[in-house]
Formats: structure tokens, sequence, C-alpha cells
């Protein structure tokens, strides 16, 4: 590929299908409907590796974009990763209220060693699916690595204009089942 190529964006009203007996997931008696828990979100979803993979420097990607969409900003992301997660870098793609994480990380020579080891064996990015939560993004992101593949939550808050990742946890049942949902299943398995 030549020059920067990102994921479509663009959301639509969602709803996902989770079976109520899904190993891991936790009861929500106001999502039931039937044997299924229903979920209806504001995003998007990805059903093939080549709409929402996420494009590394390797094929062409430049370092940098104007993060004007939450897959604009993983790529980013992506990039910093597998160049050794050089702290400007990673600090500009966190919201402020975030900085205290990276300063931890940074702060600690054996951290910042993991941190650096773990994220620069990443190969490959995939966006699963992402939808409006709370006062953000949340997106689902399947990566591949030195270890193995996993769904990893990416939470994002728009700030001027630009998709910026933040540290928040979530613990809400919605979203929690969910991801766990989407790390034993198929995103079309679930989505109507």
């Amino acid at each position: 590929m030549a020059g920067d190529v990102f994921p479509s964006y663009s959301k639509t009203s969602i709803a996902i299908i989770i079976p109520t007996n899904t190993i891991g997931c936790l009861i929500d008696s106001a999502s039931i409907a039937g044997t299924n828990y229903v979920y209806t979100v504001n995003g998007q979803m990805f059903t093939n590796a080549t709409d929402g993979h996420i494009q590394t420097t390797a094929q062409g990607f430049s370092g940098t974009s104007d993060r004007s969409t939450p897959w604009k900003t993983l790529t980013e992301l992506l990039a910093a990763y597998q160049h050794g997660c050089p702290e400007k870098q990673m600090r500009s793609l966190y919201t402020t209220a975030s900085q205290d994480f990276l300063e931890r990380v940074y702060k600690n020579p054996d951290i910042t060693a993991r941190f650096v080891n773990y994220a620069s064996s990443i190969t490959n990015m995939q966006v699963c699916m992402g939808y409006d939560f709370k006062s953000g993004y949340l997106a689902y992101v399947k990566i591949d690595h030195g270890y193995h593949s996993q769904i990893d939550p990416f939470f994002m808050i728009q700030s001027n204009g630009k998709y910026l990742l933040s540290t928040y946890s979530s613990n809400e049942t919605n979203s929690r089942n969910i991801f766990i949902f989407l790390s034993k299943s198929a995103v079309t398995n679930q989505v109507r």
C-alpha cells in the first residue's frame, strides 16, 4: 500500500445479541430478551479483516494523522508501538487526564522495558467494532503480537476535533459482556 490508508469511519445503530449462557458474562436483567442480552449501540463494526485493518508504517503509513477518527488515532498508536514507544509520541496520543499512567510507565526503567517489549511485538491490529460509550468512544481491537492474539478495548475521548486515548476503565455490565463475547465469537455472530 502506498500512502496513508485508514478504515472508513461511520456510525449507525447496531443491536448486539449475546446468549445469556456465555461463560464469563455478568447477569444483566435490564437487557434480557428471551435467552439473550441485547445491547443497542451507536457505532460501527467490521465484518472482515480488510475493512478493519490498521495500516503499519511498513505498509506505507506516514506515522502521523489528524486524529479526526478513532481509527486514525489507533493507526498512530500502532506506529508508535512498532517504533519503540517514544515517550513524547505516546504522550501526545493520550488525554491530559491519562498522563499519570504514562508517568508511571516511563518513570520506572523496568516497567518501561516490559511495556516497550510487549508493544513492539505487536504485528497487526484489526478493528472489530466501536461505539459511543459514556463521554467517548469504545473500540474493540484484535491484536496480534509475539505471544498470541487477543481482543483489547481502547477508550477514546474527542477533544478539539481529535480522538485521544484515555486510561478510563469500565466496569459497566454492558461493555464487559460485549468484550467477553467478542473475545469468544466473531463479530458477525452477534450483530443484527
